[in-house]
């Protein structure tokens, strides 16, 4: 077992209410911090399991017992040049170096914020590059893939049939099958 960082923003819950905090422990929530940021409910999780796809499962299915709506899930798979340097533990000089192809070939290109001072790029892609080229653990970029799974899971409600929780397990099962070396 090890613990596993993470978030949920969630909505349809009161955070001023007085049974707010008590709703989360007793669904299971009391190893999650709540945050009350940028007018949004975070609740934060070190949650213990023997894999970041089993903490992930568990916390989601404890929200729901909330009552909540889970709105996003972080960390996000949409990244700057800072957060690559972050979450990869390279300097935001190599990631620089990487990201102007002076080091390095065929670095991902960015996929959102384009035309503007700081782009993002998909992590998923980022850790499947620096995975190939020995600067990541595999496992970063199954996590990558299950945070944009769960992301898409959350904002697509209309795609998702019943027995979520199964179709949820089910998406994260096939994720983790998927070729590292693919991109999706």
């Amino acid at each position: 077992m090890s613990s596993h960082d993470f978030s949920f923003i969630v909505s349809g819950v009161d955070p001023h209410g007085d049974d707010f905090e008590d709703r989360f422990y007793e669904a299971g929530c009391d190893d999650a911090t709540l945050v009350l940021t940028h007018g949004l409910v975070a609740v934060c999780f070190a949650r213990e399991a023997e894999d970041y796809s089993h903490a992930v499962v568990s916390a989601y299915k404890d929200i729901l017992k909330t009552g909540a709506t889970v709105e996003r899930f972080e960390p996000d798979f949409l990244v700057s040049q800072s957060e690559i340097a972050k979450r990869s533990g390279l300097s935001r000089a190599a990631i620089s170096l990487y990201v102007s192809g002076e080091r390095g070939e065929n670095f991902p290109r960015p996929h959102a914020r384009v035309t503007t001072s700081s782009p993002l790029w998909d992590w998923v892609e980022v850790s499947s590059w620096l995975h190939q080229h020995h600067q990541l653990d595999v496992s970063e970029v199954l996590n990558a893939r299950l945070s944009r799974t769960i992301n898409w899971f959350v904002q697509n409600p209309k795609e998702v049939i019943r027995g979520a929780d199964r179709r949820l397990w089910s998406v994260m099962r096939n994720v983790a099958k998927e070729p590292i070396y693919a991109v999706a």
